[in-house]
């Protein structure tokens, strides 16, 4: 009974609420099955070999096994040892046809590449590729002040300014660019690879392969915002009607903040060499 109530117990009920409190998940996280046949017998063996390196334990452990197995004179003792024995291999028989008979299964349900995004995500522009005039004002004066620094200072490359307003734009734009590439590198390399074409160092490990974005089947052929949906909502993210899903695509809301996300999808773009899809217009 005790061993009953530790395996589904801790493992259970308690568990889940101890990872979601120790990783900050937003929803319980529940044990693999594979994780808790492992447990299970690894408990079995720890509690076996305690009983049987002890003789004393051993023979306390087996007494009430004895003690049941021995005639009875009650005809309702004589009844319940009839039940157990009668029991046991039944439900041991059942147990391997059931676990080696086949089954009928329902058909795999065809993956959802690009489920429909929220409509809170819809009509959304990246504001990294339209940099408001307060933003190139203050982006020119910038660079305008490294100029006088990089004048005085030998060792500092030359700095460009912009001589007008479009060409600042365009500064601009390359500036969050290199920034998004490198927010890129941290956070999306691993899976993604450092060319965006899904073969990083951990992708071999997930079951779902990252996308390779070079592929002109992939996010070339979304608008940004639903680019922006999928990065700031992962795969936890993904509606029902994608399911079966196995993405491993982390929730990046989480960690990087809005801007940084566009930043992010900037970078993502060019390292791909490839531009998002341009949302059509009815005329």
């Amino acid at each position: 009974m005790f061993f009953v109530v530790i395996r589904y117990g801790f493992f259970g009920l308690l568990f889940p609420w101890i990872s979601q409190w120790a990783v900050g998940a937003p929803n319980l996280l529940p044990a693999p099955a594979a994780a808790l046949s492992m447990y299970t017998w690894l408990m079995m063996a720890a509690i076996a070999i305690y009983i049987l390196s002890s003789e004393e334990r051993s023979v306390d452990f087996m007494s009430p096994v004895h003690q049941f197995l021995k005639p009875q004179t009650s005809s309702l003792k004589k009844g319940i040892q009839l039940v157990v024995m009668v029991t046991i291999p039944l439900f041991g028989g059942w147990s391997y046809f059931d676990s080696n008979s086949p089954k009928m299964v329902s058909q795999t349900a065809v993956r959802i590449q690009h489920p429909t995004m929220p409509g809170s995500f819809e009509g959304m522009e990246n504001p990294m590729r339209h940099p408001t005039e307060e933003q190139l004002e203050k982006f020119i004066a910038e660079q305008k002040e490294l100029a006088e620094e990089a004048a005085d200072d030998e060792e500092m490359e030359p700095v460009t300014v912009p001589n007008n307003m479009e060409e600042g734009r365009l500064a601009l734009i390359a500036k969050w660019t290199e920034e998004g590439a490198a927010l890129y590198a941290v956070n999306c390399r691993p899976c993604h690879g450092m060319q965006a074409d899904g073969v990083g160092p951990m992708a071999v490990g997930w079951r779902l392969q990252p996308a390779n974005f070079r592929d002109p089947g992939t996010i070339a052929t979304i608008v940004e915002e639903y680019a922006f949906w999928r990065v700031s909502k992962g795969g936890p993210g993904l509606p029902s009607a994608s399911t079966p899903w196995d993405s491993a695509m982390p929730i990046w809301d989480l960690d990087l903040t809005e801007d940084e996300r566009w930043k992010l999808l900037l970078g993502e773009y060019f390292l791909a060499g490839v531009g998002p899809r341009q949302t059509e217009k009815l005329e």
